[in-house]
């Protein structure tokens, strides 16, 4: 299956979701008490949940909601009106209440944050990783920030403070700390000991970056040569040394336009001492990209319409 094959065939399941969910709603669930349940808190808007939709029906669309991924629940809450979107906003887990927050647009995200308490604000980001709550933080009010730093262990907190330290348009900003991490003096052995350490990889993990011992960016061992090599060989004489390495201060548009130059997976980001800081991986990128295009055609719309505005002012200027 080639590329637009699947994207074809992703759309297609996202729309299945999507109209499965809806019909559920108008089905079973009647809406003309739900605007009411905005300013309620959470508790009290599922127990009139309760009271509201029939309890088959309730047990369908969570079973549904918790089958789906955080972005296709996004893509669903996107496109529903803003009542049904509050009633399967309550009805999704709250765990995941993060993980949605940071794939909704702007407007949407805000929609949902309005209903939310600073309890249930704070649980939602206490789930994210530090590089998603500095992304979430614009949209946060400054107490839920408060307590969500407070709850941090020292060692994100810094990390949280160095992500928001960065303008919206820079690779600091794009950067996560989720990656792994290797010294050039040690044997492939030790590396494949750590990495079996790990329940997971960290998702688009396609090379493991070499830092010194002090944490100076050194190269990448791709993680193919991991299982070529004989274990002994040390990760200093099996290192690629010539490779892309992002600044965090330079615009993100540069690193878009590298990872589409280079057809790269991720990179590290090291700072003007020569330290790894972080790294950005093609995911974030394309969320960039999209985003930029989005704001683009807003403007061009924008600009339209003050064109067409002033253009029907001139004429009847000139009609008179």
């Amino acid at each position: 299956m080639n590329k637009s094959d699947h994207e074809h065939h992703y759309t297609e399941n996202v729309q299945d979701h999507f109209q499965q969910i809806q019909h559920l709603l108008e089905t079973h669930a009647p809406m003309e008490t739900v605007n009411h349940r905005q300013a309620l808190p959470r508790d009290e808007r599922q127990e009139l949940l309760d009271r509201m939709v029939n309890k088959r029906n309730l047990a369908e669309l969570r079973q549904k909601l918790d089958e789906l991924h955080a972005a296709d629940i996004a893509y669903i809450l996107e496109a529903l009106p803003i009542e049904q979107r509050l009633l399967v906003w309550d009805l999704e887990k709250a765990d995941s209440d993060g993980d949605i927050l940071i794939e909704v647009s702007d407007a949407v995200r805000e929609s949902l944050i309005s209903t939310m308490s600073r309890e249930e604000l704070r649980k939602a980001a206490e789930h994210l990783d530090t590089d998603e709550i500095a992304d979430l933080a614009p949209d946060l009010p400054q107490n839920v920030m408060r307590d969500v730093f407070k709850s941090l262990p020292i060692e994100e907190r810094e990390q949280l403070r160095v992500a928001m330290a960065y303008p919206e348009d820079s690779v600091g900003a794009l950067m996560d700390f989720n990656m792994v991490h290797v010294r050039e003096d040690v044997t492939l052995e030790v590396v494949s000991r750590y990495l079996r350490r790990f329940d997971k990889l960290p998702d688009h993990t396609d090379q493991i970056f070499v830092v010194d011992r002090d944490d100076r960016f050194k190269g990448v061992l791709p993680i193919n040569m991991i299982v070529v090599n004989e274990p002994d060989v040390v990760v200093g004489n099996l290192m690629l040394t010539d490779t892309i390495r992002l600044d965090p201060d330079v615009k993100a548009d540069l690193a878009a336009q590298s990872f589409e130059r280079y057809d790269l997976v991720s990179a590290p980001v090291v700072d003007e001492d020569g330290k790894l800081v972080g790294r950005v991986t093609v995911n974030v990128v394309l969320d960039f990209i999209r985003a930029e295009s989005e704001a683009e055609l807003l403007n061009q719309a924008g600009l339209r319409e003050k064109k067409d505005i002033f253009a029907s002012v001139w004429k009847s200027a000139q009609n008179r």
